[in-house]
């Protein structure tokens, strides 16, 4: 047996008096001291069998009278056992994490053959480590493929930027990296992804990354089904306002020439025929009014900024509003963005003009790095969120046809305001999402971020 270095001989010693005096005094404390002991033990990274031969090396320094009965013999088994109680608490302490790491892992190694989206590891350099069995369906890669593939590998050419600006925003420990790609299956397929990643550390060092990743091809699909129907829309809207403008006002410029014939042939009839006119003034004001409003040709013409101005004079002129347009955008916007914008500030409007009891509006239209972001804020007498929320929407509210409009361009928007305190609409439109023009001007000062506050009626 190997001698006992100096830890061990000074527990020795405490053993070996802890176990006289359990002898002696047959009292609880003692056995709370071996108990102690056995904690201190393990502390300093002592094992069972160290604890073993402790307790024999006591056994042999004892006298012969300790074995001279069953009950002596058994305080000291007590002992013993209760200095390497706190080992065994140990041991079952780590079989039941064990366990329950097994079971985690078990579930998640369920989860992860059996999820309908993609789920993947790369390293830093973004070599893939793992594909679960979605992600060789959904590639046409089978994992032994796949494990020797870089990330750029299958993505496509326009989206490796966007992948690589997620990957550094994710190692800077920002949020947000959630971002849409289109990878390259093996057969040649184009397929767009909603992709959400983390960074995988160890020891605190980043190591590599893991991500989720959904098909959202059918999202994309009925997107441009929407962008279509949109577009036919406006279409019609358009051919409507032609109507209205020219077809209308072409009958009612022949109605005033028969008029004015009439009133030549019949004098005394002319202040009757006056008065006829004047209504016919006020019908052809409304049919201008009703073409600007299906489609202003100031849009297609003179771009968003105009329109809005154009809009905004109308409203106040009709209602007694104070509406005010800001922006900083500068150049002519696609023309998507431009009618959905237009359309949802028509559609703001409506809903002050009807609800919310105001007296000003502010329209503001900003540009910052990627997004075009847009704010129409009244100073009325607010909603109840309980009842009405961007999520779950609300009766006279249009949010559905907003909703729908930004979905086809992958913007999003969000509305903030309580009772009293008035009502925000906020927009956000991604230029790379919707394929937008580089814009000139001036870039604003005000970020979308800021925007997301809680807005403070003006003064």
């Amino acid at each position: 047996m190997k001698a006992m270095n100096d830890l061990e001989t000074q527990l020795a010693v405490e053993y070996d008096a802890v176990l006289r005096d359990y002898l002696d005094e047959f009292g609880e404390a003692a056995l709370k001291r071996a108990y102690d002991l056995g904690r201190r033990a393990l502390a300093d990274g002592l094992g069972i069998l160290d604890m073993a031969r402790v307790h024999h090396e006591a056994l042999l320094g004892m006298s012969s009278r300790v074995f001279t009965s069953e009950e002596r013999m058994q305080r000291c088994e007590r002992v013993f056992v209760e200095s390497v109680t706190p080992f065994e608490m140990t041991h079952k302490g780590f079989r039941e994490a064990h366990a329950a790491l097994d079971v985690s892992e078990a579930r998640y190694r369920e989860l992860f053959e059996n999820a309908n989206d993609v789920v993947f590891g790369t390293d830093l350099e973004g070599n893939f480590t793992s594909v679960n069995p979605a992600g060789e369906r959904l590639s046409g890669y089978a994992l032994s493929e796949a494990l020797t593939m870089n990330f750029s590998a299958i993505v496509a050419p326009e989206c490796l930027e966007a992948a690589r600006r997620a990957r550094e925003t994710k190692l800077c420990g920002k949020e947000g990296t959630r971002y849409e790609l289109t990878i390259l299956a093996k057969d040649g397929r184009r397929i767009p992804l909603e992709v959400n990643t983390r960074v995988i550390y160890q020891q605190g060092v980043p190591v590599g990354f893991q991500g989720i990743a959904r098909d959202i091809t059918e999202r994309k699909q009925a997107d441009r089904a929407l962008r279509q129907l949109n577009d036919r829309l406006e279409d019609e809207a358009k051919r409507i306002a032609h109507a209205l403008h020219n077809e209308a006002g072409q009958m009612l410029s022949a109605v005033y020439l028969a008029l004015a014939e009439l009133a030549s042939e019949l004098p005394g009839a002319r202040e009757q025929l006056q008065r006829i006119a004047a209504p016919l003034d006020q019908v052809g004001e409304q049919l201008r009014r009703l073409s600007h409003e299906l489609r202003p040709a100031i849009l297609d013409d003179f771009g968003l900024v105009a329109a809005l101005e154009f809009l905004a004079d109308g409203v106040s002129r009709r209602t007694g509003l104070i509406v005010t347009v800001e922006s900083c955008v500068e150049g002519r916007l696609p023309s998507l963005i431009e009618t959905a914008l237009y359309r949802i500030v028509q559609e703001a409007l409506t809903n002050v003009t009807r609800h919310a009891r105001a007296s000003r509006v502010r329209i503001r239209l900003m540009r910052t790095d990627q997004m075009i972001t847009s704010s129409i804020q009244d100073d009325g007498i607010g909603l109840d969120p309980a009842r009405f929320s961007a999520q779950t929407g609300g009766p006279g509210l249009g949010l559905i046809g907003i909703r729908e409009r930004l979905g086809g361009l992958g913007g999003t928007f969000s509305i903030n305001s309580g009772v009293g305190q008035g009502t925000a609409l906020e927009i956000g439109i991604p230029l790379e999402t919707a394929q937008c023009t580089k814009l000139g001007g001036r870039r604003c000062e005000d970020r979308f971020d800021r925007m997301t506050a809680r807005w403070i009626a003006p003064g």
